[in-house]
C-alpha cells in the first residue's frame, strides 16, 4: 500500500507531520539492519548509512536546508544503533549545525494498537 501512494503522490513533502512549533517532520524507519526512508521508498543499509552518495545524507541535507523541520526516526526493536549511526551521519555532514530530530520507540505493543491492515509488509515480518 505504501508502494500505492507514493505513485500517486506528486506533492513533495506528503509524507511530513506536524512537529511542534510549527515545524514539520519527516519519517524514517529504522530496522537492525538498515534505515528506510518512507517518503521516497528508499532502503539504506547499516554501515553504509554515511556512504558518498547515500540516499540517507541527500535526504537528511534536503531536510535541514529549511528550517523548522526534522527527521522522525521510528525506532523497530533492536534499531537504537542504526538510528545512532544515521545521527552521527548527519553530525559529520553537516558540521555545526543545529539538527533537531525526534523518534517513536514503536516496540510490540504500540504496533499492536495500529490496525494491522495498516502496516505495511516490511514491516508486519519485523513483528511477526
Amino acid at each position: 500500500s505504501l508502494l500505492e501512494r507514493l505513485d500517486t503522490t506528486s506533492e513533495e513533502g506528503l509524507y511530513k507531520i506536524g512537529w511542534g512549533a510549527s515545524g514539520s517532520g519527516f519519517v524514517i524507519i529504522t530496522f537492525p539492519d538498515e534505515l528506510r526512508i518512507v517518503e521516497t521508498n528508499e532502503v539504506v543499509v547499516k554501515g553504509k548509512i554515511c556512504s558518498p552518495g547515500s540516499a540517507f545524507v541527500k535526504y537528511a541535507q534536503k531536510i535541514y536546508r529549511a528550517k523548522k523541520q526534522q527527521i522522525i526516526f521510528t525506532l523497530l526493536e533492536d534499531s537504537v544503533s542504526t538510528m545512532a549511526e544515521a545521527r552521527n551521519c548527519m553530525l559529520k555532514v553537516m558540521p555545526g549545525r543545529l539538527l533537531t530530530i525526534g523518534w517513536i520507540v514503536a516496540d510490540n505493543e504500540l504496533l499492536k494498537s495500529v490496525s494491522l491492515d495498516d502496516i505495511p509488509a516490511y514491516i508486519k515480518k519485523v513483528i511477526e
